[in-house]
């Protein structure tokens, strides 16, 4: 026996009065049902066309002058479904570099890699714990010594473990950073590879850097607390800045580096593993169970969109602003810095992530 949407809707009027209740239970049910298949479907067709771009638009590299891509946090979440979008674009055919901290997981994803049919073609892994300034050191001059260029950056290494206060062996708050200082230390210590990147079709000459945080969402900075460290800690009000934190220092990057293309994406709610990681029981099912059931995208749905505002919508050098389907933000969303703003953060960002 087969029951039609429309049949079932049709057949809910029908219901005596006393059954209310099960009327709008059942009216419910069909309006959310309808709603889920009308969404799937639309996102459905809207990635295949978004794939079909970023198959169009990838930029051609001869076999000498393979592209090289290297994604801190490509073992998880949105940098690992970039990483595969990525390695099936260039059918293997790249150096693509995963770091993170999981050498087994890495080494899973690296496999699922289409084979390189190219000389010069590889796909490797580098551990890197980036909550340590050294070990984000020692990563970079690792890249520094081997590469001869980086034509795409992808930093979007996060662990959350919980809500408090925490602290490194080097006396810093993991958390803060992940979201903010690693991201500026890679790229800060990296643009003279990128500077080296392939000039293509869509590229002028300059790399390009991808960084997930949350383009637009925040308001402003508390340039008399930089780091968070007179005025004490907040896991919110981190949450709070750290979007503008990296909206900004994109600005002064850009400024510096004109050949260069600087993305800062909302990615938007992404099922990943990202709070896998959590101490609380209690916490870590309350966001299993929100982040199956609420969150539009898999990470590597998401992967697809934000290799749609790499390859696609930031065609030209600066620093954009991304929104959830790798689409430019509207004017007027992100908070533009003056210059005595971005120089502020700038010189607390060198400070920071200094390596005695």
């Amino acid at each position: 026996m087969s029951l039609s949407l429309a049949g079932l809707a049709a057949n809910l009027t029908s219901l005596p009065t006393h059954a209310s209740p099960i009327r709008i239970a059942l009216t419910v049910s069909l309006i959310t049902l309808t709603t889920y298949l009308f969404k799937t479907h639309r996102r459905a067709s809207r990635l295949t066309s978004i794939q079909a771009l970023n198959a169009r638009d990838f930029p051609s590299y001869s076999s000498n002058d393979l592209p090289v891509a290297v994604f801190l946090g490509g073992t998880a979440g949105i940098g690992r479904g970039m990483a595969e979008s990525f390695a099936r674009l260039t059918k293997g055919n790249a150096h693509i570099i995963l770091i993170g901290r999981n050498a087994t997981t890495a080494q899973n994803i690296i496999d699922s890699f289409p084979k390189p049919t190219v000389p010069g073609a590889k796909h490797e892994f580098i551990r890197c714990d980036a909550t340590l300034m050294s070990e984000c050191q020692r990563t970079i001059d690792q890249l520094l010594e081997r590469l001869p260029k980086i034509d795409y950056l992808v930093v979007s290494a996060m662990l959350l473990k919980s809500f408090h206060q925490e602290e490194t062996v080097e006396g810093k708050e993991p958390k803060l950073v992940l979201m903010y200082y690693a991201r500026f230390k890679f790229i800060r210590e990296l643009t003279p590879l990128l500077l080296k990147a392939t000039p293509t079709t869509t590229k002028e000459g300059g790399g390009k850097v991808y960084i997930v945080g949350g383009a637009g969402l925040g308001k402003k900075i508390d340039y008399g607390d930089l780091g968070f460290k007179t005025k004490g800690y907040g896991f919110f009000k981190i949450r709070a800045q750290f979007p503008v934190y990296l909206d900004v220092i994109l600005q002064e990057f850009a400024a510096r580096n004109p050949s260069m293309t600087f993305i800062h994406a909302y990615p938007g709610p992404v099922r990943s593993a990202l709070a896998d990681n959590l101490q609380s029981p209690l916490f870590l099912f309350i966001f299993r169970i929100v982040f199956e059931l609420s969150f539009p995208f898999t990470f590597l749905e998401s992967g697809e969109y934000m290799m749609h505002a790499m390859l696609t919508t930031a065609r030209r050098p600066g620093a954009w602003s991304i929104d959830m389907f790798g689409e430019k933000m509207s004017e007027g969303k992100v908070v533009v810095a003056t210059e005595d703003e971005r120089r502020m953060l700038w010189e607390h960002s060198l400070e920071e992530t200094r390596v005695q």
